[in-house]
């Protein structure tokens, strides 16, 4: 996703995309489906049944392919329309069809002698088809209407839950940073000026919302601007060490989602350490998953001790990955013994994503 606000999408979203393969042959079936069940519903003999079978399918799948042609060659023209005008244009395109293909029908039968049952004049086997097309595509296009509302209402709700939960992780770091800030300002008053700056580019991005999606590189630029805040302010206190794999770098995720994971880790880890304290940043691909790890080390229980977290980054990473994957994507924390003694790990696990916006394949 390139852009990230609150507008309605194009009117040509109305109607399906026909312009695909796989919509024409789902709505194959579904024709060849109905002129089996219309077929079976007739008492003629044996030879007029498949005879009608034929001659129907043919008939209905002749309509129903040229009628999608039509609506794919449309689409183009029709995404500035307003709805109204396309569901109208839709249906007055589809009676066309039907009106034109109706006429072509019968005399093509009256020129091959086919023998098919359909009226000494054109005329009324055309307007009998237009009345059964024209209260067949008005449902239809009704039901899509339906759709079509349902999905912009949904897709409104979630543009503004997520901006509001964009929103709530700001004042959050600002809270965190601007305490770091004060600690500077009467010791370290250069160092305090380019933290005022890197502070102000990352606040420059996090008002961004014109990316809702960005790739790890991306997401590790913003981080790493972070950090040199938090170093400025630890001296040199804090080590990270980064082990993300090259495949990784070019995944998607959500954008402020593993900042708020490295914050969590620099505040109630690396921070209340007397020594110096490391920083693990790992991503990798597993299968179809995308895989990030930001683990700490735990502070021993003499620490200087600070105040508890209200947990606001944690729910709203979680929230946000909920909204954007689903139950796909998971948000694990916990404790884990290392070589070092014991750390705390933060788990990201996302579908993965390549940049281009192609799906990775399932392993």
């Amino acid at each position: 996703m390139k852009r990230y606000e609150v507008r309605a999408q194009p009117s040509a979203s109305l109607i399906p995309n026909f312009c695909t393969g796989r919509a024409l042959l789902q709505l194959a079936a579904v024709i060849e489906l109905i002129v089996v069940v219309l077929s079976l519903a007739s008492t003629a003999g044996s030879e007029a049944a498949q005879l009608r079978f034929v001659s129907l399918s043919l008939f209905l799948q002749w309509i129903v392919l040229c009628s999608a042609a039509v609506l794919c060659a449309a689409r183009r023209w029709l995404k500035l329309a307003q709805v109204g005008i396309v569901f109208f244009t839709c249906w007055g395109l589809l009676l066309v069809v039907t009106l034109v293909l109706s006429l072509l029908a019968w005399y093509l039968d009256q020129w091959l002698s086919l023998g098919v049952p359909l009226g000494d004049t054109p005329w009324p086997f055309a307007i009998r088809n237009l009345l059964i097309s024209g209260i067949v595509s008005l449902l239809l296009l009704r039901y899509f209407w339906e759709r079509h509302q349902w999905q912009e209402q949904a897709r409104a709700e979630f543009e503004a839950r997520y901006l509001a939960l964009q929103a709530r992780i700001r004042p959050h770091f600002l809270f965190n940073s601007l305490n770091s800030l004060a600690e500077l300002i009467g010791t370290q008053p250069a160092k305090a000026e380019e933290m005022v700056v890197d502070l102000a580019d990352l606040f420059r991005v996090s008002l961004d919302s014109r990316q809702r999606l960005v790739t790890v590189r991306e997401e590790i630029e913003v981080v790493k601007v972070y950090l040199r805040i938090e170093e400025i302010r630890l001296g040199g206190k804090l080590l990270v060490n980064w082990e993300i794999t090259p495949e990784a770098m070019d995944a998607e995720l959500p954008r402020l989602i593993l900042q708020p994971l490295v914050e969590n880790a620099v505040h109630h880890g690396v921070s209340r350490l007397r020594a110096r304290g490391m920083l693990h940043v790992t991503g990798r691909r597993e299968g179809s998953y995308l895989v990030v790890d930001v683990e700490n080390p735990i502070p021993p229980q003499e620490a200087e001790p600070h105040t508890e977290g209200t947990g606001t980054a944690v729910n709203n990473i979680a929230q946000r990955i909920k909204l954007i994957y689903g139950d796909r994507a998971k948000l694990v924390l916990g404790q884990d013994q290392g070589e070092f003694g014991p750390f705390f790990r933060a788990r990201l696990r996302l579908p993965f994503v390549q940049h281009s916006g192609e799906p990775g394949e399932a392993a």
